[in-house]
């Protein structure tokens, strides 16, 4: 999957009593689903998922998504200390139509977060995960700073697809850039390049099921009998390319990837995609979102 571009973490509305504004988060979500961002991520760090219960981080991921425009990548955040509950929201979010999940490192117990440690929880969540993981490294936060290293080993798991770096470290960012450029996929894009997710062909399918119900012939009408037509040679449509795969209106094709580093600072997007980062996870895009 395609992740360059630029994310913004939504935030999670409240009313004053604390209780979560879900009509509020889904007016937000149709406005950046207007806007030139890649996708959006909901229940990141200005999401505060950390501060919600269980039942409201399934109802604000449910609450975001029905809200979301079908052309936007959306990446669910699912990450909790367990890995079995990071599972279980995580297939929770696959089954709403996510695209991605983000997985925070987990940090509670830090003395434990030992590499064989960290390597257990992120393989055995992306070993079942029905979605594609995203790496979330914030320390800043959790006071715990995986290593670069250690990012480059999961790199190769081929359901851990990314990681969104938060440290703000210039040097890191291209430590993992070029120790995961051996790490190569295919991602499906359109034409332009743009991001293609299997929701994203879903919807592309279910308008092509609904336009051909809707077109009904004169023949049919009037109880005459169609008969083929030969259009001439300069009508006759030609054949699509190889490369290229039509599914309704959204003409698709593949492109390589590969292990793909995002950051979140702001302040060092420049210098982090001069070092090979492919776009950011941004606080700030949240309120200047149509500055992607």
């Amino acid at each position: 999957m395609l992740l360059s571009g630029i994310f913004p973490p939504v935030t999670t509305p409240f009313y004053p009593d604390g209780q979560v504004y879900y009509k509020k988060l889904e007016s937000n979500i149709e406005r950046y689903s207007r806007t030139p961002v890649a996708g959006i991520v909901v229940q990141g760090s200005t999401g505060e998922a950390i501060l919600l219960s269980d039942q409201e981080r399934r109802d604000v991921l449910k609450s975001a998504i029905a809200a979301a425009a079908p052309h936007k990548v959306m990446i669910a955040g699912t990450g909790i200390e367990s890995a079995i509950e990071t599972l279980r929201l995580t297939e929770y979010a696959a089954e709403l139509g996510y695209d991605a999940a983000m997985v925070r490192t987990p940090h509670y117990y830090k003395k434990q977060m030992l590499p064989a440690n960290l390597l257990a929880f992120y393989r055995a969540v992306a070993d079942q995960s029905p979605l594609p993981l995203v790496i979330y490294n914030f320390p800043q936060a959790t006071g715990y700073d995986i290593p670069a290293e250690l990012v480059i080993e999961l790199s190769n798991h081929p359901n851990i697809i990314a990681i969104k770096e938060s440290s703000g470290n210039l040097d890191k960012v291209k430590a993992m850039v070029d120790g995961t450029r051996h790490v190569k996929r295919a991602a499906t894009v359109t034409e332009t390049f743009d991001a293609v997710t299997p929701r994203m062909v879903k919807a592309a399918q279910a308008d092509a099921m609904k336009e051909s119900r809707e077109l009904v012939s004169v023949a049919s009408l009037t109880g005459e009998s169609e008969r083929p037509k030969t259009a001439p040679p300069q009508d006759q449509a030609k054949p699509s390319s190889s490369a290229v795969t039509v599914v309704g209106k959204l003409k698709t094709r593949q492109k390589e990837v590969g292990f793909q580093v995002m950051v979140g600072a702001a302040h060092q997007l420049e210098p982090s995609l001069a070092r090979g980062a492919v776009g950011a996870i941004l606080a700030f895009a949240c309120p200047a979102p149509t500055a992607s």
